[in-house]
């Protein structure tokens, strides 16, 4: 039954700390961006200048302080030994209220190589780079969280380029190396701060409505979980009952077997003790024979008490026997 016990408290173990590590600064994901801001989204100074979003794609609260911003990532792996230096074009985001992106939420940093004027200004702008992405790193500088590659003609036209759907993307092509098609590309709304998806969508509310007007499917659906939950737990149950009753039943098994050998030792006998021989038989039954036979006295059951002349008993004294009267 410990045992069981066991594994449950490992099981819920896993999840809490799955739970605890799956959402972090690798939900990150750099969603659109402008390069050529001729007179579109200005900063709180008012100017036009190269802007990129920052999409927290988890369900909870990331710190991003600490991560950074760049477009030149030839120095990642210098970077991420010990004692290496960071790269000049690196802009490490600095700690600030602010740099806690609750779930689901938009950030915007403006290209402008101007660090000195807030912290959402990095130390490097990509209109006078050798590169064309943006890549978003992790506060150690080993690891590359996102890297958006865009094409050249956003340097010369007043576009956003970013992800079709907000943040998605094949996280196992992307460590490979490869872009799948589709996720990137030039998008026809402007939408700092926002959901790149503009498109009216239906909801999942209207959406039922439309699927099943009655609700019929709604409610087999519902009592068949409601159902399968009671089956499982009723199963479950059947089996904790079993492991304790197995576990039960060898608990008195090793205690008879501990009392054995003790109970063994206080007759005089043994559990491998040899059958009786013939005279032993034979001494037995002579005895029987003796002891219900012939042998045996019989007496009269009369009593007879035989005392010498010169010795009275006290119990023919009648003086004895008579009560006294008191004297004065």
């Amino acid at each position: 039954m410990k045992s069981i016990y066991k594994y449950i408290f490992t099981v819920v173990a896993l999840f809490a700390v799955t739970a605890s590590f799956g959402q972090s600064v690798h939900d990150l994901r750099l969603n659109e961006m402008m390069i050529k801001n001729v007179d579109n989204y200005a900063d709180e100074y008012g100017r036009h200048v190269p802007w990129v979003e920052i999409f927290n794609t988890a369900y909870n609260t990331v710190n991003i302080t600490g991560c950074y911003l760049t477009d030149d990532t030839t120095g990642l792996a210098r970077a991420g030994k010990k004692g290496g230096e960071i790269p000049a074009r690196w802009y490490r985001i600095p700690t600030d209220q602010k740099m806690y992106m609750p779930q689901r939420s938009f950030l915007i940093f403006f290209l402008d190589n101007s660090p000195l004027y807030g912290p959402f200004h990095t130390n490097f702008t990509p209109e006078k780079s050798n590169t064309r992405y943006i890549a978003l790193i992790s506060s150690d500088g080993k690891e590359l969280l996102d890297l958006v590659e865009y094409p050249v003609e956003l340097r010369d036209t007043s576009r956003v380029f970013g992800y079709v759907a907000d943040g998605v993307r094949d996280n196992k092509a992307f460590k490979k190396g490869i872009r799948a098609s589709g996720e990137l590309n030039f998008l026809s709304d402007f939408t700092p701060a926002s959901s790149n998806e503009t498109e009216v969508k239906i909801s999942k509310q209207d959406k039922l409505k439309r699927d099943d007007p009655y609700g019929i499917g709604m409610a087999i659906i519902s009592m068949a979980v409601v159902f399968t939950a009671l089956i499982m737990i009723y199963v479950m149950l059947k089996i904790f009952n079993y492991a304790s009753r197995r576990a039960t039943m060898k608990s008195k098994a090793k205690e008879e077997a501990a009392k054995t050998p003790a109970m063994a030792a206080a007759t005089g006998t043994k559990a491998d003790d040899e059958a009786v021989n013939g005279e032993t038989v034979a001494a037995i039954g002579t005895a029987l024979h003796l002891h219900f036979g012939s042998m045996h006295d019989e007496e009269s059951e009369v009593i007879t008490i035989n005392m010498p002349s010169k010795h009275y008993s006290p119990w023919a004294q009648k003086e004895l026997t008579m009560k006294r009267n008191p004297r004065r």
